[in-house]
Protein backbone atom coordinates (compact mmCIF):
# COMPACT_ATOMS: atom_id res chain seq x y z
CA UNK A 1 0.00 0.00 0.00
CA UNK A 2 1.03 3.64 -1.08
CA UNK A 3 2.01 6.14 2.18
CA UNK A 4 -1.31 8.74 2.73
CA UNK A 5 -1.34 12.02 1.08
CA UNK A 6 -1.24 15.18 2.69
CA UNK A 7 -4.51 16.74 3.13
CA UNK A 8 -3.84 20.74 4.07
CA UNK A 9 -6.88 22.41 6.00
CA UNK A 10 -6.04 26.27 6.10
CA UNK A 11 -7.43 28.37 8.44
CA UNK A 12 -8.66 31.91 8.35
CA UNK A 13 -5.63 33.53 7.61
CA UNK A 14 -4.44 35.98 4.65
CA UNK A 15 -4.47 34.51 1.75
CA UNK A 16 -0.62 35.71 1.47
CA UNK A 17 0.16 33.76 4.56
CA UNK A 18 -1.99 30.59 3.55
CA UNK A 19 0.04 31.05 0.04
CA UNK A 20 3.37 31.17 1.80
CA UNK A 21 2.48 28.46 3.44
CA UNK A 22 0.87 26.21 0.60
CA UNK A 23 3.88 27.45 -0.97
CA UNK A 24 6.71 26.09 1.45
CA UNK A 25 4.64 23.08 2.18
CA UNK A 26 4.63 21.56 -1.84
CA UNK A 27 8.05 22.09 -1.83
CA UNK A 28 8.40 20.04 1.41
CA UNK A 29 6.09 16.69 0.54
CA UNK A 30 3.61 15.69 -1.02
CA UNK A 31 0.36 17.49 -0.78
CA UNK A 32 -2.85 16.10 -2.52
CA UNK A 33 -5.64 18.42 -0.95
CA UNK A 34 -5.92 21.76 0.10
CA UNK A 35 -9.17 22.93 2.42
CA UNK A 36 -10.00 26.31 2.54
CA UNK A 37 -12.39 28.08 4.19
CA UNK A 38 -14.69 30.24 1.71
CA UNK A 39 -13.35 33.98 2.86
CA UNK A 40 -9.82 32.32 0.80
CA UNK A 41 -11.45 30.34 -1.77
CA UNK A 42 -11.28 32.87 -4.50
CA UNK A 43 -7.70 34.33 -3.59
CA UNK A 44 -5.87 30.84 -3.02
CA UNK A 45 -7.35 28.69 -5.64
CA UNK A 46 -5.58 29.59 -8.52
CA UNK A 47 -1.70 29.69 -6.54
CA UNK A 48 -2.39 26.05 -5.06
CA UNK A 49 -3.82 24.67 -8.52
CA UNK A 50 -0.88 25.61 -10.47
CA UNK A 51 1.36 24.17 -7.67
CA UNK A 52 -0.63 20.49 -8.74
CA UNK A 53 -3.01 20.41 -5.26
CA UNK A 54 -6.57 19.81 -5.25
CA UNK A 55 -8.63 22.62 -3.60
CA UNK A 56 -12.10 22.54 -2.02
CA UNK A 57 -13.74 24.43 0.13
CA UNK A 58 -16.70 24.79 2.88
CA UNK A 59 -19.71 26.36 2.38
CA UNK A 60 -21.73 26.15 -0.51
CA UNK A 61 -21.62 24.69 -4.15
CA UNK A 62 -22.32 27.89 -6.27
CA UNK A 63 -19.72 29.67 -4.21
CA UNK A 64 -17.06 26.72 -4.78
CA UNK A 65 -17.82 26.84 -8.18
CA UNK A 66 -17.46 30.27 -8.44
CA UNK A 67 -14.23 30.35 -6.83
CA UNK A 68 -13.02 27.82 -9.33
CA UNK A 69 -12.33 25.02 -6.51
CA UNK A 70 -12.03 21.39 -7.47
CA UNK A 71 -14.66 20.55 -4.90
CA UNK A 72 -16.53 20.96 -1.82
CA UNK A 73 -16.60 19.35 2.08
CA UNK A 74 -19.69 19.52 3.53
CA UNK A 75 -20.84 18.05 6.82
CA UNK A 76 -22.62 14.85 7.16
CA UNK A 77 -26.44 15.34 7.57
CA UNK A 78 -26.47 18.41 5.40
CA UNK A 79 -29.83 18.39 3.94
CA UNK A 80 -28.38 19.06 0.92
CA UNK A 81 -26.11 16.04 0.52
CA UNK A 82 -28.18 14.04 -1.64
CA UNK A 83 -28.12 16.78 -4.49
CA UNK A 84 -24.87 17.73 -3.97
CA UNK A 85 -23.74 15.65 -6.62
CA UNK A 86 -25.54 16.85 -9.30
CA UNK A 87 -25.15 20.38 -7.81
CA UNK A 88 -21.28 20.39 -8.03
CA UNK A 89 -20.92 17.69 -11.48
CA UNK A 90 -19.05 14.80 -11.16
CA UNK A 91 -15.90 16.14 -12.00
CA UNK A 92 -15.56 17.88 -9.16
CA UNK A 93 -14.42 16.50 -5.69
CA UNK A 94 -17.62 15.97 -3.03
CA UNK A 95 -16.04 15.66 0.64
CA UNK A 96 -18.12 15.06 3.64
CA UNK A 97 -16.67 14.93 7.29
CA UNK A 98 -18.50 12.38 8.92
CA UNK A 99 -16.34 13.01 12.48
CA UNK A 100 -16.93 9.74 14.12
CA UNK A 101 -20.13 7.90 13.16
CA UNK A 102 -19.73 5.02 10.97
CA UNK A 103 -23.49 5.26 9.96
CA UNK A 104 -23.00 9.07 9.03
CA UNK A 105 -19.86 8.19 6.95
CA UNK A 106 -21.95 5.30 4.79
CA UNK A 107 -24.78 7.54 4.22
CA UNK A 108 -22.14 10.19 2.96
CA UNK A 109 -20.68 7.08 0.50
CA UNK A 110 -23.81 6.01 -0.76
CA UNK A 111 -24.75 9.76 -1.25
CA UNK A 112 -21.98 9.65 -3.34
CA UNK A 113 -19.24 11.63 -1.69
CA UNK A 114 -15.27 10.42 -3.07
CA UNK A 115 -14.11 10.96 -0.15
CA UNK A 116 -15.10 10.97 3.77
CA UNK A 117 -13.32 12.85 6.52
CA UNK A 118 -13.34 10.85 9.84
CA UNK A 119 -12.45 12.14 13.42
CA UNK A 120 -11.68 9.58 16.52
CA UNK A 121 -12.69 12.75 18.47
CA UNK A 122 -16.30 11.59 20.22
CA UNK A 123 -15.34 8.33 19.17
CA UNK A 124 -15.91 5.97 22.45
CA UNK A 125 -12.85 5.39 24.47
CA UNK A 126 -11.56 1.91 23.74
CA UNK A 127 -13.36 1.38 20.47
CA UNK A 128 -11.55 0.30 17.36
CA UNK A 129 -10.59 3.75 15.68
CA UNK A 130 -13.02 4.41 12.97
CA UNK A 131 -10.05 5.44 10.47
CA UNK A 132 -9.10 1.41 10.71
CA UNK A 133 -12.89 0.15 10.44
CA UNK A 134 -13.15 2.36 7.56
CA UNK A 135 -10.26 1.10 5.88
CA UNK A 136 -10.82 -2.67 6.07
CA UNK A 137 -14.56 -1.94 5.44
CA UNK A 138 -15.42 0.55 2.41
CA UNK A 139 -14.00 1.77 -0.82
CA UNK A 140 -14.21 4.99 -0.33
CA UNK A 141 -10.79 6.83 0.27
CA UNK A 142 -10.44 8.24 3.28
CA UNK A 143 -9.17 11.24 5.41
CA UNK A 144 -7.74 11.31 8.65
CA UNK A 145 -9.12 14.66 9.74
CA UNK A 146 -7.49 14.81 13.05
CA UNK A 147 -4.51 16.87 13.18
CA UNK A 148 -1.01 15.12 13.27
CA UNK A 149 2.25 15.57 14.21
CA UNK A 150 5.00 13.33 12.72
CA UNK A 151 5.08 11.61 16.74
CA UNK A 152 1.57 10.85 16.25
CA UNK A 153 2.40 8.87 12.73
CA UNK A 154 3.63 5.84 14.43
CA UNK A 155 -0.10 5.11 15.78
CA UNK A 156 -2.20 6.33 12.64
CA UNK A 157 -0.41 4.88 9.96
CA UNK A 158 -1.29 1.40 11.06
CA UNK A 159 -4.89 2.65 10.33
CA UNK A 160 -4.21 2.94 6.84
CA UNK A 161 -5.68 6.12 5.90
CA UNK A 162 -5.62 7.50 2.38
CA UNK A 163 -4.80 10.83 3.04
CA UNK A 164 -3.50 13.12 6.38
CA UNK A 165 -4.23 15.89 7.79
CA UNK A 166 -0.49 17.63 9.06
CA UNK A 167 -1.24 20.00 12.34
CA UNK A 168 -2.34 22.95 12.08
CA UNK A 169 1.04 24.66 14.26
CA UNK A 170 2.26 24.57 9.65
CA UNK A 171 0.13 27.75 9.17
CA UNK A 172 1.97 29.84 11.34
CA UNK A 173 4.76 30.57 8.92
CA UNK A 174 6.24 29.22 5.69
CA UNK A 175 9.21 28.27 7.94
CA UNK A 176 6.63 26.13 10.23
CA UNK A 177 4.82 24.78 6.84
CA UNK A 178 8.18 23.97 5.54
CA UNK A 179 9.16 22.16 8.99
CA UNK A 180 6.16 20.37 9.53
CA UNK A 181 5.87 18.53 6.17
CA UNK A 182 9.49 17.97 5.50
CA UNK A 183 9.20 15.95 8.88
CA UNK A 184 6.02 13.71 7.82
CA UNK A 185 7.53 13.12 3.91
CA UNK A 186 10.68 12.09 5.51
CA UNK A 187 8.69 9.62 8.51
CA UNK A 188 6.46 8.47 5.46
CA UNK A 189 9.75 8.11 3.15
CA UNK A 190 11.06 5.53 5.94
CA UNK A 191 8.18 3.68 6.24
Amino acid sequence: MSPPRLFLVAPEISADKAIACLKAACAAGDVASLLLPPSLARAVTPEAQSLGVAVLTTGEARDALRAGCDGLQVEAGDPQLPDLRAAIGKDRILGVFAGASRHAAMEASEAGADYVALSQRGASIGGEPIVKWWAEMMEVPCVAFDPVTVEGLDTLLPQKPDFIRPDDAMWESPEAARCAIADIAQYLESR
